[in-house]
């Protein structure tokens, strides 16, 4: 049954920072997000079970289970009795060009679910699973905690690899020689926002472009990616305005203006959400790891 009782949400992670962690949980383990989080959190389970609610759905994880939560879908799992799950999981937002390929089977609002049969891709999986979490965290993987700290660019990036490797397997599983052939019009204006940031793009001028109504091309885009126009544009944006703070000596005002963002305060608050930190920070922080601590071995100076 569909517990109504549970109405307090579990605190959310800022979206783009990506997230892993290596959890052994025990009955009374619950998490509920009545909104989900603004990113998509994917879950591998290693041993034990842990359930999955929506209204009139309920599903059980177990070992080889592959579970995906998109972003603004409820979020209600847990333990069940008598029993314990332990499992690995990510919060992160995909790479744009994932979404050509990208497919699982849809259980529910925005969950997706995938058992793995065949047991060297498991092992596989689990491999490329737990060094997604060593490159996104400086925390080691025996320690069943989470990662709570924004990796650097390469380590991002290598564990960005890892995760894409997880989803390559899981689809061909799912669908062997399968390539989701995402609509046109999506993957048009998907390159239009990715290819020119500065421009500030209307959703009357990119539903002008791809020949749709407005609010046709919001449930289309959404339907295809998973998410929001505003929230993958947003995402790209920050994204590249956070390369740019690490690889450039740029001034915050015109990074800002370079990735779209017409006023530099709304650029800090946006970036304040979703890195935990303001621009200058961000930067002086990774100054300080780069003077400070030069391996990427070294524990990340962002804090748990």
């Amino acid at each position: 049954m569909y517990n109504l009782a549970m109405t307090v949400d579990t605190s959310i992670p800022p979206p783009d920072i990506l997230i892993t962690g290596h959890f052994k949980e025990h009955p009374g383990y619950a998490v509920y997000r009545v909104r989900g989080s603004g990113n998509w959190l994917i879950t591998w389970t290693l041993a034990g079970q842990g359930i999955y609610r929506q209204p009139g759905i309920e599903i059980v994880a177990q070992p080889g289970d592959l579970v995906l939560l998109q972003p603004g879908a409820l979020h209600d799992y847990s333990v069940p009795p008598d029993t314990t799950w332990e499992f690995l999981w990510a919060h992160f937002q995909p790479r744009p060009m994932w979404l050509s390929w990208w497919q699982l089977p849809s259980v529910g609002q925005g969950l997706f679910k995938i058992h793995v049969q065949t047991a060297q891709i498991q092992e596989r999986i689990q491999k490329a699973f737990l060094q997604l979490h060593t490159d996104a965290s400086a925390t080691p993987i025996g320690h069943y905690e989470a990662a709570q700290e924004p990796a650097s660019i390469l380590q991002r990036e290598l564990a960005l690899n890892s995760l894409e490797e997880i989803l390559l397997l899981t689809t061909r599983e799912y669908a062997p020689g399968y390539r989701r052939p995402i609509d046109e019009r999506i993957q048009l204006v998907l390159e239009i926002i990715q290819h020119d940031f500065a421009t500030q793009h209307s959703l009357e001028t990119l539903a002008q472009t791809v020949s749709l109504s407005s609010s046709r091309l919001c449930h289309l885009f959404k339907q295809e990616v998973g998410d929001s126009i505003n929230n993958v544009l947003i995402s790209m944006r920050l994204a590249r305005a956070a390369r740019l703070l690490e690889f450039t000596t740029e001034s915050v005002h015109h990074i800002a203006e370079q990735v779209g963002f017409s006023s530099a305060f709304y650029f800090s608050r946006q970036f304040h959400q979703r890195f935990g930190m303001s621009p200058r920070a961000y930067r002086d922080v990774l100054t300080t790891r780069t003077v400070n601590q030069p391996t990427l071995s070294d524990e990340s100076p962002f804090g748990h």
